[in-house]
C-alpha cells in the first residue's frame, strides 16, 4: 500500500515530505564555559565578573508539531571585582539552571519553521565572599514562567563532495513573571522564613534569555551543537541585584 502512495505521489507530482531530522526522542550531555557579571547590593556594592565552567543533562522532544525541551545545568566559578581589581576580596558562585518549554509548530514554509508555546526558566545561585563577614553567604531564586519561541532552519550543504546535513535553531524565552526568593534589606531569612518571597509580574523583577544553536546531524540519527546562549535577570527590591551572562556549550545528543 505505501507503495503505490509513494507511486501516486509521484505520478501526480504532489511534493514528498521528507521527515525533519530535528524530529524524534533526545538525550544529550553538554560542556560549557561562561562570562558571568553581577551587581548585588546585599554582596557587595562592585561590579563583579567572572569565569564558570558548567555541566549540562537534558531531554529534547520533537515530535509533529511539538517540541518539549528539559535542560539541566550546574555551574561554578569565581568572580572578581572590576573597578578594584588589585583587591583580594573576591566571590565564589554555585548555581543551577532547570529550563523547560513545550512549543507548537504554527508555520512551517520550506525550510523553515517557527514554533511558540511557554516555558519555565529556574536560576539559583549560592555566593560565598571572601572578604565581608556580614554578606559572607547569600543566595538568589529566580523561578519564571511566560511565553517562547523558537525558530528553525535545516538544509544539506556539499562541501568537498561531501554532503553535511545541518540545521540552525534560535529561541527567545520572553519574561512575563517570576517567584523571587532573596534576602531583605538585611537578612536572608526573617521570623525564620527567606527574607523576600513572592510573585511578580513583569515590573522590577524578572529575566529573559536567548539560545542559538548550530547543529550537525550525523547519520546514525545523532547530533552535536555548539549552542550559545545570553541570559539576564534582575530585582530591585530591597537590595537591588542585576545579573548578566554570556554562555557556549558544546552538546552530544543520543537518539533514543
Amino acid at each position: 500500500m505505501r507503495k503505490l502512495l509513494f507511486l501516486f505521489l509521484l505520478s501526480t507530482g504532489l511534493p514528498l515530505q521528507a521527515q525533519n531530522p530535528l524530529e524524534g526522542d533526545y538525550l544529550f550531555f553538554s560542556l560549557g564555559a561562561s562570562l558571568d557579571q553581577f551587581n548585588d547590593a546585599y554582596v557587595s556594592p562592585n561590579n563583579y565578573r567572572g569565569l564558570s565552567g558548567q555541566l549540562g543533562l537534558g531531554w529534547h522532544t520533537y515530535s509533529g508539531k511539538w517540541m518539549s525541551n528539559l535542560d539541566i545545568t550546574v555551574h561554578g566559578g569565581w568572580q572578581n571585582p572590576l573597578a578594584y581589581p588589585e583587591q583580594s576580596n573576591q566571590t565564589f558562585s554555585l548555581g543551577f539552571r532547570g529550563h523547560y518549554s513545550l512549543r507548537y509548530r504554527f508555520l512551517e514554509r520550506g525550510k523553515h519553521q517557527v514554533l511558540a508555546g511557554l516555558h519555565s526558566q529556574n536560576i539559583f545561585v549560592l555566593r560565598e565572599h571572601n572578604l565581608y563577614r556580614n554578606s559572607a553567604q547569600s543566595f538568589s531564586g529566580f523561578f519564571g514562567y511566560g511565553p517562547s519561541l523558537a525558530y528553525t532552519y535545516h538544509r544539506e550543504t556539499k562541501i568537498f563532495g561531501a554532503t553535511w546535513s545541518w540545521s540552525w535553531q534560535s529561541e527567545w524565552n520572553i519574561p512575563l513573571g517570576t517567584y523571587l526568593l532573596r534576602p531583605n534589606y538585611i537578612r536572608q531569612y526573617s521570623a525564620g522564613e527567606i527574607g523576600d518571597r513572592g510573585n511578580h509580574f513583569l515590573n522590577d523583577t524578572w529575566q529573559t534569555d536567548f539560545r542559538h544553536s548550530l547543529i550537525w546531524h550525523r547519520e546514525n540519527g545523532n547530533q552535536i551543537r555548539l549552542m550559545y546562549q545570553w541570559e539576564y535577570f534582575q530585582t530591585e527590591r530591597f537590595n537591588p541585584s542585576y545579573n548578566g551572562g554570556h554562555s557556549i556549550h558544546l552538546q552530544l545528543f543520543y537518539r533514543l
